[in-house]
């Protein structure tokens, strides 16, 4: 692929004229370090969070000064990697921010009921949860890849992030809980020819992103807000397997910091709802978006288009 081919690909999948501002990198409106934003006291739940867009989430949460962040992943190298990593930079930003790593299969429910009674056993409250860990294999059509396969990236999207949200909701207490949910522009871009390759990767999203969507029609923003956001286009492995160069990527700045502002009261607006982190917030939070939004049911939500259910 030359490179001009690979700047129409990255524009094609960052294209989006939601708000007048679109954002490739962290702005000061999501910035981790405005007091509003602050993450004191909290402990943050990151799944996914070794690598890429789980990691930079992780950072960006340490930033905002969260008490402890967790997170989990399959790979103990990986973890205790980017572990140290964030410890060096909380110390670097003066921040005390504890970074504690929990390495198992999200598929194993026994493993999640263990994470979560050490947890108790410590008596740490989780506050955020930031559902990131995904999924996803060779390009192929559903039937090709056959139903095994096509379930696997089922649970792994959907009915893992339940199962922890189950165990996240039952915990003590009655301080707010909050969760960002971090699906994929795949959702809602099907005749994109990249995107329709992974069919069952889109399958899976969608229904990870309707979930939580159900869940939040009967979670009262008060006790649980949750708002699904697509973290854009970030540089990653994958992306350098094939050869494409990072400057045209938005940068992890953006989607951690979008997470930060996800778990505020500054976002109780979107409450399941869905948003691009490349949006702009303030744009998001007045005028006519948010006039749509207040009034709109469907609008932001996963559901048919042309159709509104006789409301």
């Amino acid at each position: 692929m030359d490179s001009e081919t690979m700047d129409q690909v990255i524009k094609s999948l960052q294209h989006t004229n939601f708000t007048k501002t679109i954002h490739q990198d962290a702005y000061p409106a999501i910035s981790p370090s405005r007091p509003e934003l602050s993450q004191v006291g909290r402990t943050i739940l990151v799944t996914g969070g070794g690598t890429g867009v789980g990691q930079a989430i992780a950072r960006s949460f340490m930033q905002a000064s969260a008490a402890t962040v967790i997170i989990i992943g399959r790979r103990a190298d990986v973890l205790a990697a980017s572990a140290a990593r964030l410890e060096q930079e909380a110390k670097t930003t003066g921040t005390n921010t504890k970074i504690m790593t929990y390495s198992f299969d999200l598929l194993d429910l026994a493993e999640i009921d263990a994470f979560w009674k050490d947890l108790a056993a410590k008596d740490i409250i989780v506050d955020v949860y930031v559902a990131n860990a995904a999924k996803f294999t060779e390009p192929k059509p559903i039937l090709e890849l056959g139903a095994e396969d096509v379930w696997s990236q089922v649970e792994t999207n959907v009915k893992s992030p339940l199962y922890l949200t189950e165990k996240f909701c039952s915990q003590p207490g009655e301080k707010p809980k909050f969760i960002v949910n971090v699906t994929s522009a795949v959702i809602h871009m099907t005749a994109h020819p990249q995107v329709a390759e992974r069919p069952a990767y889109i399958l899976s999203k969608m229904s990870g992103t309707l979930l939580f969507q159900l869940i939040a029609l009967s979670s009262p923003p008060e006790k649980l807000q949750i708002v699904t956001m697509h973290p854009g286009t970030v540089y990653g492995d994958g992306w350098k397997s094939m050869g494409f160069p990072p400057e045209k990527f938005d940068t992890d700045k953006l989607c951690g910091s979008f997470a930060v502002w996800a778990a505020s009261k500054e976002a109780a607006f979107l409450h399941g709802r869905y948003a691009w982190a490349a949006w702009d917030v303030e744009e998001l939070a007045s005028g006519e978006v948010r006039k749509r939004i207040d009034s709109d049911p469907e609008y932001l939500r996963a559901t048919i288009m042309g159709a509104n259910g006789g409301l």
